[in-house]
């Protein structure tokens, strides 16, 4: 009996299984109606984040952001800021702000599309804050931007070890980015091993970093067809 059930049970999960397959298959582009209105041939993007985003240390050309823009024909403002963070606040020669402030300016820009990072600049924030602000920022980001496909991206370390409050950040990313009707990538840490692809600093990335960081995210896209 037991036996029965359960191989009733695996077919029907089989089923179930082929069914989301087709289902996935014969959806729409999200870059064709994820939003309210379809997105336009040359979308204004707009890139919220950290240092790692922003390309720090490089020509502005040069950043991951950048570079999928020259590819897909985006119109990209790049607000990334150094040193910030959903609770930490940016350089104070360069930004001095939190996500929440570059959310306000990523409005006036009226952008398509919004870009946005989990960042290791949190690292040390206490989670239930750290959840509070990533929550508000991106319901302020929805309220602000109500037609906007909003792109949440997981955070970016380096070549060593990362740090187990990554995981958590990137759970508090998706689950706002869910709570608002965007995309989540969780794109995993493509430097990891690869200290050549890093800054003296060993935590920013080289130009070659950047692009590979670039070939990542545009993968990711395109496996979520929201980018050709």
């Amino acid at each position: 009996m037991w036996v029965d059930m359960a191989r009733k049970a695996a077919v029907s999960s089989l089923a179930l299984g082929a069914l989301l397959v087709a289902a996935w298959a014969s959806a729409p582009p999200l870059s064709a109606g994820f939003g309210v209105n379809p997105l336009p041939a040359h979308p204004v993007v707009v890139a919220i984040g950290d240092s790692i985003m922003k390309g720090y240390g490089l020509p502005g050309s040069q950043s991951w952001p950048a570079i999928i823009g020259a590819a897909q024909h985006w119109k990209v403002h790049n607000l990334a800021c150094n040193g910030a963070g959903f609770k930490r606040v940016g350089s104070i020669d360069d930004c001095a702000a939190t996500f929440d402030s570059l959310v306000q300016k990523a409005e006036e820009l009226k952008p398509d599309i919004v870009l946005i990072s989990g960042s290791s600049n949190d690292l040390g924030s206490a989670n239930d804050q750290l959840s509070d602000a990533t929550l508000a920022a991106l319901h302020a980001l929805r309220s602000e931007n109500p037609n906007a496909l909003i792109i949440g991206i997981s955070t970016v370390w380096g070549d060593t070890q990362t740090p187990p409050q990554i995981d958590l950040i990137n759970d508090q990313v998706r689950a706002a980015v869910d709570q608002v009707g965007g995309l989540y990538l969780g794109i995993g840490q493509p430097l990891a091993g690869h200290r050549a692809w890093l800054q003296a600093d060993d935590v920013h990335p080289t130009a070659e970093g950047q692009r590979v960081l670039a070939g990542t995210i545009s993968r990711a896209l395109r496996r979520a067809n929201a980018v050709n």
